[in-house]
Order: C-alpha cells, then sequence, then structure tokens
C-alpha cells in the first residue's frame, strides 16, 4: 500500500507554463483525502515550491535543493540538512569569486549571489527566491549548495576549475538547461547528498518505509530518489535514464497531467 507520494516539480508535476493542471490537482486533492502523504522533491530552494504547496495543500516537509534539505515552507526546523563544509566551500570559493557566470550561495532557504544581471534574475527566480546581491568576500561559509548559470564556456570553465581542485567532499553536478538551452548550470553539492538521501531522510523521520513510497520524476537528479522508492513512475517527456528504471511511464507530458494519469493507475484505482 502507497503511503506517500513524492514529486519532483519541472518537467513533471508542472508544465512548461510553469502552473498545475487541473486534472492533476483533482487527483492530488483525492489521494490527499484517501489518507495519503503527498510532498515535493525538487532541485529548488524550499521556498520556491510555495505557489505549488499552497495551491495543493502540502505541509509536509520538502526535500529541496536536490535533496541537501529538507524542511516544511512553515518553519525553519529542518528534518534534513548537509551544508559544504568551510574548508573545501572556502576553496572553492576563489574559484567562484573570478567567475563571469552568474554565482549563487543558497544557506538552507536564504540564497545570495554575484555577478546578476536583470535577465538572469528573471530566469532564475523560479529556483532561487529573494536573492541578496553581495560581494563574494561576504558569502556564508557554510552554505546548503552553490549554483553557477549563464552561457556554456565559461559556466563550464568555472566548473572545470573546481573539479581540479580535487575537493574530497564536494560533488559537481554539471548540466544544460532544458526550458533555457543553451545556458548551462552546476551546482556543488556536498558529496553523496541528493534527492535518494533527502527522501531517505523523510521517509524516516515519517516512518514509512521504502516499500510503501511512490517516487515521480523526470530528470538524471531523480535517479536517485527513485533509488529510495518502492514504486518509480514518470512522465512520457522524461530522461532516458529514468524511462529506463521507471516501473509505470505516463503516455502523458508535464503538459498533459501526467501525473494525474500516474495517481489514478497507480493509487486511486486500486483503493
Amino acid at each position: 500500500m502507497i503511503k506517500l507520494v513524492v514529486i519532483d516539480l519541472d518537467g513533471t508535476l508542472i508544465g512548461s507554463d510553469l502552473s498545475l493542471g487541473t486534472r492533476t490537482i483533482k487527483s492530488i486533492e483525492a489521494v490527499k483525502k484517501a489518507g495519503v502523504n503527498v510532498t515535493f522533491a525538487t532541485g529548488r530552494m524550499v521556498s520556491a515550491t510555495r505557489i505549488y504547496a499552497h495551491e495543493l495543500g502540502i505541509d509536509l516537509p520538502i526535500v529541496g535543493l536536490n535533496g541537501a534539505l529538507v524542511k516544511p515552507l512553515s518553519n525553519n526546523e529542518c528534518v534534513f540538512h548537509a551544508p559544504l563544509s568551510s574548508e573545501s566551500f572556502l576553496r572553492a570559493l576563489d574559484v567562484l569569486t573570478t567567475t563571469n557566470a552568474t554565482t549563487l550561495i543558497v544557506d538552507r532557504d536564504e540564497a545570495f549571489g554575484w555577478n546578476l544581471t536583470a535577465k538572469m534574475r528573471k530566469i532564475l527566480s523560479s529556483w532561487i527566491c529573494d536573492i541578496k546581491e553581495i560581494d563574494p568576500a561576504d558569502s556564508p561559509t557554510t552554505p546548503t549548495i552553490a549554483l553557477v548559470s549563464g552561457d556554456e564556456k565559461p559556466v563550464k570553465e568555472t566548473a572545470e576549475r573546481i573539479q581540479k581542485l580535487n575537493l574530497p567532499d564536494v560533488q559537481v553536478f554539471l548540466f544544460p538547461s532544458i526550458r533555457y538551452y543553451p545556458m548551462w548550470y552546476f551546482e556543488l553539492r556536498r558529496i553523496e547528498v541528493n534527492k535518494g538521501t533527502g527522501l531517505k531522510a523523510l521517509r524516516e523521520y515519517l516512518g514509512i518505509e521504502k516499500s510503501e513510497t511512490l517516487a515521480i520524476g523526470d530528470f538524471i537528479n531523480d535517479v536517485p530518489m527513485f533509488m529510495e522508492a518502492g514504486i518509480r513512475a514518470t512522465v512520457a517527456n522524461a530522461h532516458e535514464n529514468v524511462l529506463k528504471i521507471a516501473d509505470y511511464v505516463s503516455k502523458y507530458s508535464c503538459d498533459n497531467d501526467a501525473v494525474a494519469d500516474i495517481i489514478e493507475n497507480l493509487i486511486l484505482r486500486r483503493v
């Protein structure tokens, strides 16, 4: 029996217009009424999920920042938090200070940055909320993540320079933007921290078994989350690596209420 549904946002729950479909809203309302817990697992800051959490009545802790932070919207009490170490981040900061790309430093649910333009603020606003522009020297020293974004060349060059530091407790996740291609991003997180570790922490907090968990995602950062769920479902527009390991693949995309199709077929029609 499924007791917990954890859903990725971008490319999965919300369409390319960043909205929720009516059928999806109704299916989540129905599954919650049936006693199933529902929440999000996202690369966004927790606060950047607010509009969708309020629309769907989500009050559980949310897996944010690709698993590095698990907390509810309503308060700052973390279920799980895995920040970068001061020693490694300060070494990386020497590189981040000299990059021409937009650099964001996220400390739990606060965001700081430099090399910000109006265009980049607008693009990043769905992921990162209320960015405070700072001098790099004033950056928090044990942030949750760092995110670098912009044109492919400076982003890749900055990522390569950090990788050459061989920081033992840091991972570099480099990827092209799907929505704003040809933009690129890379994210610095503590090593072995991902949506899977975030989901595991959430499950243990709620007392829910892996076999009782349904994970719904679409991109490669959702693969670790799938490994912490008993049932894995995805959308028609998913990355090939996700399609390969999904137990259920909707025939619909994120623009056509794929999450509703998944919930209806895997939960509501079996209640």
